[in-house]
């Protein structure tokens, strides 16, 4: 019988399947863990939350509600137009800079093949393109807002 042990502890030991079992434990092990933590940490703060509230005081705020407490207050919309605006300006001119050095790279190695590459810059191009027709729609519905809050006809 002890031999019979051996035998086997050798053979799974050279096995070539041995690192990938492990491999796929471990991971098994880690994600079962992380979500026994999660589990155990919402139970503790359950129970905090209750005994505060057993006791007549205010309970300790949430994840949620801190991160409510802790976020920037938005911008102004004209801070935000501009920001749209310059993202859009950066992104058409890295489409038109990568259009442009496929294409330089084409006349250099004398490949056309290399011209495919220019494609590439289309989809920075086009998302450009998009911010900048927001920023053009946004500026039109402030000055629509702002006209009928005074009570004037809007400019078309």
């Amino acid at each position: 019988m002890l031999s019979l042990a051996m035998f086997l502890n050798e053979s799974v030991a050279e096995s070539p399947f041995i690192v990938p079992v492990a491999g796929c434990a471990m991971v098994l092990g880690i994600v079962l863990a992380t979500v026994w933590a999660g589990n155990r940490k919402n139970e503790l703060r359950s129970r905090e939350r209750l005994e505060c509230i057993a006791r007549g005081m205010t309970p300790p705020p949430t994840e949620e509600e801190l991160a409510l407490q802790q976020t920037r207050p938005a911008g102004s919309l004209a801070r935000r137009r501009a920001n749209i605006r310059l993202t859009g300006v950066v992104l058409l001119a890295s489409g038109v800079g990568l259009a442009l050095f496929f294409i330089a790279l084409a006349s250099v190695l004398q490949e056309r093949d290399v011209l495919c590459g220019a494609a590439v810059g289309l989809i920075p191009l086009a998302i450009g393109t998009g911010f900048l027709i927001d920023t053009r729609i946004q500026t039109g519905e402030i000055e629509e807002a702002q006209a009928s809050a005074a009570g004037l006809e809007p400019l078309k």
